[in-house]
């Protein structure tokens, strides 16, 4: 048992990441971004440019596709995010907006990386180091390692900058966030670019365990919002925990029973959190006071 939750360690710390992104839009900014899965998609293919075509360093890689990929999240929050609520259009019109710019990054990425798969090269080793009876991969702890610290980053840039103290009073509420001289688009602006950053990590960290192809992003995209979900969407702590849990479960279900029923097993507690629990699991229901 303990050798399939380090097992599910990897790749719930992928998920981490990526329910993380989602619930932070969710909560700076009230949408869910569906293009966000593709963000991970395109972190992959601009690390393995770098990386693999320019001959650099994973550590360049790593933080350069962050920085290209916020990017790509930014001009969605100003060309879908932006028009569409100064037209004061519904919630599900911006949701369906954020489709369509997945649809066209996922066939941008067509274009110029192509339909074959790519194989992105282990910056470290891949044979496994044992403790014991349990064993673990240079490559997943790097993984783990790296998700922790950007999540750990991530956590100190929110509650101890300007622009993080920003995003955390419109979480709390916008109309007030606006009456005190916020500016809610800015605000929004930068929860795009931190969560594209963050898919973009996530991309990268997987890249040398999956193949890259351009439409790797949808799976894993909505692996961590059943994770956010599960979680509690809109919050940070239980994104995180929300995706290791997912990972974890994962692995003990394909290794106990087996690896086929991943999927069903995963969006079967989805359901039933829907069902039981829709605040999620790790998120804590608050009193309100009279």
């Amino acid at each position: 048992m303990l050798q399939y939750i380090l097992n599910g360690l990897p790749i719930g710390a992928i998920y981490a990441l990526v329910a993380l992104s989602y619930s932070f839009i969710y909560a700076a900014s009230g949408v869910l971004n569906w293009s966000q899965g593709d963000m991970v998609m395109l972190g992959a293919y601009v690390g393995f440019t770098i990386y693999q075509v320019l001959n650099l360093g994973f550590t360049p890689a790593l933080f350069i596709s962050m920085a290209a990929v916020a990017i790509a999240g930014v001009l969605v929050q100003q060309l879908i995010l932006k028009p569409l609520r100064k037209r004061n259009s519904p919630p599900v019109n911006v949701i369906i907006g954020t489709l369509g710019a997945s649809i066209i990054l996922r066939n941008i990425a067509l274009m110029i990386w192509g339909p074959d798969a790519q194989l992105f090269p282990s910056p470290v080793s891949t044979k496994p180091i044992a403790a014991g009876v349990m064993s673990m991969t240079p490559q997943d702890i790097l993984i783990v390692i790296v998700s922790i610290i950007i999540m750990i980053i991530f956590q100190y840039l929110l509650k101890h900058t300007k622009e993080g103290k920003a995003s955390r009073a419109v979480t709390q509420d916008r109309y007030a966030a606006v009456l005190m001289g916020i500016n809610t688009e800015r605000s929004d602006g930068v929860a795009f670019a931190t969560s594209a950053a963050l898919g973009a990590a996530a991309g990268i960290l997987i890249a040398p365990i999956f193949f890259v192809t351009f439409n790797m992003g949808a799976g894993i995209g909505l692996k961590g919002f059943v994770a956010a979900v599960v979680g509690g969407l809109g919050s940070v702590p239980g994104a995180i925990a929300g995706g290791f849990f997912i990972g974890i479960v994962e692995s003990i279900a394909g290794g106990q029973i087996s690896s086929g029923y991943r999927d069903a097993i995963t969006f079967t507690i989805l359901i039933l959190v829907l069902w039981l629990r829709p605040s999620g699991l790790f998120l804590r229901k608050r009193k309100q006071k009279v």
